[in-house]
């Protein structure tokens, strides 16, 4: 029996390098779809699965910006 997949949720310090996509401390870029977000240095919580459609990138002013794909 398996149960339903599960997102990890990683907290991340974003910051905004062109329209729609923002680079963590790590190196590690996050492409967004339609994200307005201008975030220089600021804390947000990346919700991620490989292959799933509901990945999301939660800001600490609750503004949600959908995650296209993440890489380094």
């Amino acid at each position: 029996m398996t149960g339903p997949a599960r997102a990890e949720m990683y907290v991340v310090e974003v910051r905004r390098i062109d329209q729609d996509l923002y680079k963590t401390d790590e190196g590690v870029y996050i492409q967004t779809r339609y994200c307005y977000v201008y975030a220089y240095g600021e804390r947000a919580v990346l919700r991620y699965e490989p292959y799933s459609y509901d990945n999301k990138l939660i800001f600490e002013n609750d503004d949600t910006c959908e995650v296209v794909k993440v890489f380094k």
